[in-house]
């Protein structure tokens, strides 16, 4: 499943050969006709090299020769960090072009490539999480959601100084990103991810939200009464504080106390044992039971 601008679109403008040498001076350039000067016994410098090979892939990429392009690229980044060879390779990987398509090699070429300054790869690392993390997301569950991204964070940004905290804003992106496009089901399925496993204060106020409106998931109101108490827990107060406190006042208010005990009893129960909509929680099987 690909994000509202598909790859293809981006046929032309990223296999592209962009700016020079990580070694190059400004003002100087080198060309393929200046190595002839050079005599036969006499190595050329990594620089010259790395510009033979650019040009050498410019060609390969101007005759869609996308395997030799992609070797070009790809002895650049053995003799240096190189923001043009990562950027195209990126290309290639996300584009499935010369090589086998793969969103998280692409993604973690494009940050190379947005290391090096390369503002147009950090938008492009993002669309690959995107993709990656929707393939085939109707066949997975969301503990599988929350493993997947923790292998791509991991193998993507391995300078992250928390990356359980990049795993929970990326999952977070990607649920919102598909709540605003009214992709509910999907953004429920991701948002638990972030919730349940990352224990994600506004992922939990979120899944809160779909269950108290049925998008996405069947109305639940016990359930979003749940996920409201635990964003409260963890750092969504903000958001969840009042809308949970305003359902259990709505229940006080509608229900008799021994029916409102009863609901609260039900969540316990809920808690103890685990539900495809609650997972097993003691220590919030304690809180209910303490309000039956």
């Amino acid at each position: 499943m690909e994000t509202a601008e598909t790859w293809e679109g981006h046929a032309n403008a990223d296999a592209h050969v962009k700016g020079e040498s990580h070694h190059e001076h400004e003002g100087h350039h080198h060309h393929g006709h200046d190595h002839a000067s050079h005599h036969h016994d006499e190595p050329i410098s990594q620089d010259e090299a790395v510009q033979s090979l650019l040009m050498l892939g410019q060609v390969a990429l101007d005759a869609a020769d996308y395997e030799s392009a992609t070797e070009a690229f790809a002895s650049i980044l053995k003799l240096e960090p190189n923001e043009a060879a990562f950027y195209n390779l990126g290309s290639f990987y996300a584009r499935g072009l010369g090589v086998r398509r793969d969103f998280m090699e692409a993604a973690r070429l494009f940050h190379q490539a947005e290391l090096l300054g390369n503002e147009r790869a950090a938008k492009l690392c993002r669309k690959c999480m995107f993709d990656y993390l929707l393939e085939d997301i109707g066949e997975r569950r969301p503990a599988d959601l929350y493993a997947e991204m923790a292998f791509f964070v991991t193998r993507v940004y391995p300078e992250a100084s928390d990356q359980r905290k990049e795993v929970g804003s990326g999952l977070f992106a990607i649920a919102s990103t598909l709540a605003n496009k009214g992709a509910y089901v999907e953004a429920a399925k991701v948002f638990r991810a972030a919730a349940e496993f990352g224990n994600d204060g506004y992922a939990q106020y979120y899944l809160a939200v779909l269950y108290n409106s049925g998008a996405g998931l069947e109305e639940n109101d016990l359930a979003a009464l749940y996920w409201l108490d635990c964003a409260v827990d963890n750092g969504a107060a903000d958001m969840a504080l009042g809308d949970r406190d305003g359902m259990l006042d709505a229940y006080r208010q509608s229900l008799t106390a021994p029916e409102f005990c009863e609901m609260m009893a039900a969540l316990a129960d809920w808690c103890e044992v685990g539900t495809p909509d609650v997972p097993a929680n003691p220590e919030k099987a304690a809180r209910w039971r303490a309000l039956a």
